[in-house]
């Protein structure tokens, strides 16, 4: 399994009005995992993956509305992964990020 690469967190609305807060991905098997808010101030995951890994190139993606509390623990369990692989500046940006989230009041 490949390793992921990280984006900051980004509470700037993209092109669709969304703000993506945790978006990494993976080029081995492809694989993208994004948590974010949606323009009507909804936390979402939408995750991108193979099917059937090894040998099938044919990609689902997974779209769900998820509650407040699930935003939050999916920033902790990213937290942790960098605090446990060194990466210290990205677990600081996600801490920061959680901040934001816990006292965000659309």
């Amino acid at each position: 399994m490949g390793e992921f690469f990280y984006r900051d967190p980004n509470f700037e609305p993209n092109e669709d009005g969304n703000r993506e807060i945790i978006s990494k991905c993976c080029v081995g098997p492809i694989e993208v995992i994004i948590y974010g808010i949606t323009k009507e101030n909804e936390y979402y995951l939408d995750w991108t993956f193979p099917v059937n890994y090894p040998g099938d190139e044919e990609l689902e993606r997974n779209y769900k509305i998820i509650s407040k509390d699930e935003m939050l623990g999916a920033l902790d369990f990213e937290i942790e992964i960098c605090k446990k692989d060194g990466n210290i500046e990205m677990a600081d940006k996600y801490i920061q990020a959680k901040k934001i989230i816990e006292n965000y009041r659309p």
